[in-house]
């Protein structure tokens, strides 16, 4: 899991780069607050995303590039006031954004992370994946 919340910083900071490279940071002040409001907006969606989609066993890349979709979408409201272009247009924009960075994440932090991805069936009591396990999954595999 430690891979999969590095991996949700990164992205969340690459993505707050985004607003301060639009100027959107003339409408919120400094372009600290709203690559702030950003960041905070990332961590603040994706951390309960990343935890519910653990406990589901939820890990197929389409899932994350739909939640980076929606969450970037949902990152455009607080710049609402003031565009001098369409809040559509922003939201779409930064949705688009969000695809690649739910993608960026999948790949960094989910994708042969065998902490987390090893089948329900090779998983013991208490979630844990033991060696006999991932060494069995290897074994089905090939």
């Amino acid at each position: 899991m430690a891979r999969a919340l590095a991996a949700l910083l990164a992205v969340a900071a690459t993505f707050a780069l985004l607003p301060v490279t639009l100027d959107l940071h003339r409408l919120v002040g400094e372009p600290w607050m709203a690559g702030g409001i950003v960041f905070l907006m990332t961590l603040a969606l994706g951390l309960p995303v990343l935890v519910f989609f653990c406990r589901r066993q939820w890990w197929e890349p389409w899932r994350f590039a739909l939640g980076g979709t929606l969450g970037g979408a949902l990152c455009a409201l607080p710049f609402a006031h003031g565009l001098t272009f369409s809040l559509a247009y922003l939201m779409l924009l930064l949705a688009c954004a969000g695809f690649a960075a739910g993608l960026s994440f999948w790949g960094i932090g989910i994708w042969r992370n065998d902490d987390l991805t090893c089948p329900k069936e090779f998983r013991l009591p208490g979630g844990a994946a033991y060696k006999v396990a991932r060494n069995a999954l290897r074994r089905r595999a090939a």
